[in-house]
């Protein structure tokens, strides 16, 4: 699905629950992330670099992640203020387009 401001990476690709409840998890599947208010900033680019690594040693390079930011919180102000304009309305700080990325992914 497109977005207006969210950026899938072409190669993401879903997990799936498989028939008997197991996960099906494919080479390079999209995993959304929010950076959060405060010190998500500083830690989130660390996580990503620490799981991938993680990934990399587990999978000897076979798999990845194909990561993208979905936005909340005071970022999604900033984000979406001109499509969004009640987001200035701080309980609204989650956009519909964060809340759809989440139910895909």
């Amino acid at each position: 699905m497109p977005y207006l401001k969210i950026q899938v990476p072409s190669d993401a690709a879903h997990i799936r629950i498989n028939q008997d409840g197991t996960l099906n998890v494919p080479q390079c599947p999209g995993i959304p992330f929010i950076e959060g208010d405060g010190i998500g900033v500083d830690i989130t680019p660390v996580m990503r670099r620490v799981v991938d690594a993680a990934v990399a040693t587990a999978y000897s390079g076979q798999r990845k992640i194909a990561w993208f930011e979905m936005y909340a919180g005071e970022k999604a102000t900033q984000v979406y203020r001109e499509i969004y304009p009640q987001m200035d309305d701080p309980n609204r700080w989650l956009p519909p387009e964060t809340l759809e990325a989440a139910r895909e992914f």
